[in-house]
């Protein structure tokens, strides 16, 4: 382990401990830690006799465990972890989140490339995800990016998302996207809208139905084959 942290040492390294972290455990992490300190390990925040190892032994360390309500951030929030992951509704008022969790010097977690949502049935449009076109626009609030899926996947998955490009269909690169839509048809302000918009369509159905307007929209530049490309702005 060593080589590889001297290899790695100035690059973040997170080490998921959620399943096993014992005493003798926690006494090599802290020794670690003291010449790494770019070292972090992961818990179950169900686990309260792990937490409380890593707090004993001053071990960086954030939970496995999605936020996915305002509840759940505050609570986990006590607990002083150094990131936490994003998930669900709560990705939708990534503005607020940011501003909370930035100001504690918590660094905020997402997985792009999973469409996230409560209950089973909703829509595709309507749950969390991230287009790759739509990173720059994420950067604003989020630190860190992590891909879900194996490993010769992911390696694919991860040149998309560098690029920020994608001219495909969502579901090819979101398994989980149920809905045939062609992500180039998707108008560049879909990401801004949808990363503060608090999903206003579960509270006021009336005064927001973006998603289905945007989808909409998509269906008839693609019946007109029509692309509307993002302006770059010149230095």
């Amino acid at each position: 382990m060593k080589d590889f942290l001297e290899q790695y040492k100035n690059k973040s390294i997170v080490i998921d401990v959620s399943e096993s972290f014992e005493e003798m455990d926690a006494s090599l992490f802290q020794k670690l830690y003291e010449k790494y300190a770019n070292i972090k390990i992961i818990l179950d925040f169900n686990n309260k006799e792990h937490l409380l190892r890593a707090k004993t032994y001053n071990i960086p360390y954030f939970f496995s465990n999605p936020v996915t309500t305002i509840d759940q951030l505050y609570g986990f929030l006590k607990h002083n972890p150094t990131d936490m992951y994003i998930c669900e509704e709560l990705g939708f008022s990534l503005d607020k989140i940011s501003n909370i969790l930035h100001n504690h010097n918590i660094k905020i977690r997402v997985f792009p490339n999973i469409c996230q949502s409560s209950f089973s049935e909703t829509p595709s449009m309507k749950t969390f995800f991230i287009r790759p076109e739509d990173i720059s626009i994420y950067k604003t609030f989020v630190d860190v990016f992590e891909l879900i899926a194996d490993e010769e996947r992911q390696q694919i998955l991860f040149k998309i998302y560098k690029q920020e490009k994608w001219f495909g269909k969502i579901k090819e690169i979101i398994p989980t996207f149920k809905e045939d839509l062609d992500s180039k048809y998707l108008l560049n302000t879909f990401g801004m809208i949808r990363s503060k918009c608090g999903k206003r369509c579960l509270y006021k159905p009336q005064s927001c139905n973006i998603c289905d307007r945007f989808s909409d929209f998509a269906d008839t530049l693609k019946e007109n084959k029509i692309v509307i490309h993002k302006i770059k702005k010149k230095n």
